[in-house]
């Protein structure tokens, strides 16, 4: 864009009129892939095996028994090694009680958080127990924001049943808690509205 046509939508978009042009569209439409702020942290894995193919999204919770707290990746993969003796953590993301979104496995590789699902799901965790608290405004932002990139990213139809699930669809166990199992609905809709 030459400068008398970038003071031109300089001066229309400043007095609301905001033409957005050739250039604009083209970065619209490159922004509709674009990956959420996504912090990647130096893990280490013993293991890693690519994931054949993406099917579902599971929604989990950390559910630390009697507390809704905030947790980091690092502690998760330290106590996934340590404590489960798995590769390392097993969800591919987790969302922080502030909205941060971390990286646990590599999005590509078959994670450990959904048993018999794990070749042709992404785990998303998001910090809390969820059956005494509820997610936070920020982290429903970040999930709604993920899980609608994550959609986009591998073709699936977040209203489609199977597509979008609590990790209890797939196992026997509470999570991700009740408080943000039912508002997977909403997950939903903002992913298929994206």
């Amino acid at each position: 864009m030459n400068r008398r046509d970038f003071l031109k939508y300089l001066t229309l978009s400043t007095v609301g009129l905001g033409v957005i042009g050739v250039e604009g569209l083209r970065a619209e439409a490159a922004s509709d892939l674009a990956e959420p702020m996504i912090y990647k942290r130096l893990l280490l894995f013993t293991e890693y095996e690519p994931r054949p193919s993406t099917e579902m999204i599971v929604i989990h919770h950390t559910g630390y028994p009697n507390v809704d707290k905030d947790s980091n990746i690092v502690d998760i993969h330290k106590f996934h090694q340590e404590v489960n003796g798995w590769a390392g953590v097993g969800y591919h993301y987790l969302i922080r009680k502030d909205g941060m979104i971390e990286q646990g496995r590599r999005p590509d590789m078959i994670g450990a958080h959904a048993y018999q699902h794990n070749k042709n799901s992404i785990g998303v965790c998001l910090a809390g127990n969820f059956d005494i608290g509820n997610p936070t405004k920020e982290q429903m932002a970040a999930v709604k924001e993920l899980v609608s990139w994550l959609c986009r990213k591998y073709d699936l139809n977040s209203m489609k049943p199977g597509v979008i699930v609590g990790h209890r669809d797939c196992n026997e166990t509470a999570c991700p808690g009740e408080n943000l199992y039912d508002k997977l609905p909403i997950i939903r809709r903002a992913a298929a509205r994206s």
